[in-house]
């Protein structure tokens, strides 16, 4: 008799017929069909519920979630200044253990609604340094076989030579997952970029970058980005996030890009519930949309998720770590309502993150990774409309979170 950690009946796991088991042992998917026979020390009822590898959130910022709670903004210009009073009130020496105690908050709303897979965005500058960096550094050693935390770092040509070499430091010694920027504004984005990728090419790093998040017709950086991509060698290892100038160009120019961007086998991160809540207030009727080409992106081949961007700070007040309801939000946004469109959906908040994240062994194929969730749901669109709860999260093969609750 077969002897597994888990065993899962009777469930509808993402790709395998319905009412197929799925059996859990050493951290690792060890055997997926029907009627499979052994026995397990947890054996989970699956029957009618969806079984799906854990979300990815492969866009947001830890060091921000939770912030200027007691401030109303009323627009971006506001909610920088907000986040920039906050960041310059606070000593240097208290930075780390305030990020930390915010951002642990969200890290366990995002566990327990099913998340396996964090990447953040830090906040790194003249005003906190390193703090944030080290912040996620220790965030990722204490979370270490319940939830992956990712940093993105950002270098700018512009910092001083003592916070660059610190900087340079960290990613030699593996501390860094990817270069990060905002290589947009100004005539000088080439020359941001260039420095983005000869730092990636330094450390062997992929790039994860803010990209174009405006309202005005000039789509040039992330055209530019796609090109360095591509004369760099760098397909497949670039992520562009945002990339809403799109929706200001013409359907031509946004076209002939988005086709370079299929070239460079770009990754794109669509952020519709922060840019439809910041972008377009300039605008009289008719107000546009905030957010990027998403249908083209898909139609073009172009590998695009969603994620949740700022979680209740100055930029967006709203927010509960959970990328179903996250992805409920983009079906509407981008009026995908079918179940097979919405089967979509759900993929860019699984599959497609898991692959701009360069996560290995991540699915549901027999080897992978035990890191799942078992949703209240019998499909991928009712777990969408409903958002619906999660009743078993495993990491590694360990259940981390049930019902709502962490174990």
């Amino acid at each position: 008799m077969k002897r597994y950690d888990i065993l899962i009946r009777g469930g509808n796991p993402l790709g395998y017929p319905e009412g197929t088991d799925m059996a859990i042992l050493d951290g690792k998917i060890a055997a997926a069909g029907p009627s499979l026979e052994g026995e397990a020390r947890l054996v989970i009822e699956g029957a009618g519920k969806l079984v799906s590898p854990s979300f990815v959130d492969s866009h947001m910022h830890l060091d921000k979630v939770l912030t200027g709670l007691d401030e109303d903004a009323a627009n971006t210009r506001a909610a920088v200044e907000i986040m920039l009073r906050h960041a310059k009130g606070l000593p240097r020496d208290r930075v780390r253990e305030d990020v930390k105690r915010r951002a642990r908050q969200v890290i366990d709303w995002e566990m327990a609604h099913g998340s396996g897979c964090l990447k953040s965005h830090v906040y790194c500058n003249s005003i906190w340094g390193m703090e944030s960096v080290c912040a996620h550094r220790d965030l990722k050693e204490e979370y270490a076989g319940r939830v992956d935390i990712l940093s993105i770092v950002p270098w700018y040509d512009d910092f001083d030579a003592a916070l660059t070499d610190r900087l340079d430091g960290l990613a030699r010694d593996g501390y860094v997952d990817f270069i990060g920027g905002y290589p947009y504004g100004g005539d000088d984005y080439r020359d941001k970029v260039d420095y983005i990728f000869q730092k990636a090419e330094r450390f062997d790093l992929p790039i994860d970058l803010h990209v174009d998040e405006k309202d005005i017709p000039d789509a040039r950086a992330f055209e530019y980005i796609c090109r360095r991509t591509i004369e760099t060698g760098m397909e497949g290892r670039v992520t562009c996030g945002h990339v809403t100038t799109l929706n200001s160009v013409s359907d031509e120019e946004a076209a002939r890009i988005i086709d370079l961007a299929a070239r460079a086998k770009m990754n794109v991160i669509t952020l519709p519930s922060c840019n439809m809540y910041l972008l377009g207030r300039g605008d009289h009727q008719p107000i546009r949309r905030g957010v990027t080409r998403i249908h083209e992106f898909i139609e073009a081949g172009v590998n695009i998720a969603y994620a949740s961007d700022n979680i209740r700070d100055p930029f967006r007040p709203f927010g509960n770590g959970n990328m179903l309801e996250e992805g409920l939000f983009a079906a509407q946004v981008m009026q995908y309502g079918t179940r097979a469109l919405l089967d979509k959906v759900f993929r860019m908040g699984t599959f497609a993150p898991a692959k701009n994240c360069l996560l290995e062994g991540y699915g549901l194929a027999v080897g992978d990774k035990a890191d799942l969730t078992v949703i209240d749901a019998p499909t991928t669109a009712e777990a969408l409309k409903s958002v619906s709860g999660c009743l078993y999260v495993l990491k590694d093969g360990r259940v981390v979170a049930r019902n709502g609750k962490l174990e």
